[in-house]
């Protein structure tokens, strides 16, 4: 079974805290147990949970259009920019968004497929269970983090998705400023 890490389950369960009598009516009953236990960050939960949790907030949030996903990649990454994954911030490094999706999932493997300055193809292939909506947040994901790296002019596009029965998942990045190895 896939899993998520804690540290992309917390935030979507910190919604829906806020907004908890809308979130029992639009979450299944097995997974009302979220709006009251304590998310331990370091521990594994079902994807098929976080996707469920994940498409719950965006309904919540946005009635769940693409910018919604977006954004709510850019909140995960600026939170975890700032907090758990703070050591990464100052790196220029590729490997930080590799290190970062490992880290967050049990599945799937991002490899850059194509590199030039100020360019960078990432491919997503394997992940067990592919959705639009983790995609969506994953390009916010880039996006904020790269911003948060010291890069300029950051473009993030999702031009290939195993949702909608690509090979694989792919996102154009494009950027200005720093370097990246």
């Amino acid at each position: 079974m896939a899993r998520a890490k804690g540290t992309v389950v917390v935030g979507l369960v910190r919604a829906l805290r806020k907004n908890k009598e809308k979130s029992r009516q639009l979450l299944p009953a097995n997974l009302h147990h979220y709006l009251e236990e304590r998310i331990v960050v370091a521990s594994w939960y079902p994807l098929d949970d976080y996707i469920t949790l994940l498409r719950t907030v965006g309904k919540i949030l946005g009635k769940g259009a693409t910018e919604t996903y977006v954004e709510m990649g850019r909140v995960a990454a600026k939170d975890h920019m700032e907090g758990t994954y703070s050591r990464l911030k100052k790196s220029v490094n590729r490997q930080a968004a590799f290190t970062l999706l490992s880290s967050m999932y049990d599945t799937g493997e991002m490899r850059v497929i194509d590199r030039a300055p100020g360019r960078a193809l990432l491919e997503w292939a394997g992940f067990a269970q592919p959705t639009r909506e983790v995609c969506e947040t994953f390009t916010g994901y880039q996006l904020q983090r790269m911003e948060a790296q010291g890069f300029e002019e950051v473009h993030v596009r999702h031009t290939k998705c195993r949702a909608e029965g690509a090979q694989c998942c792919r996102w154009e990045i494009a950027w200005k400023g720093r370097a990246m190895l």
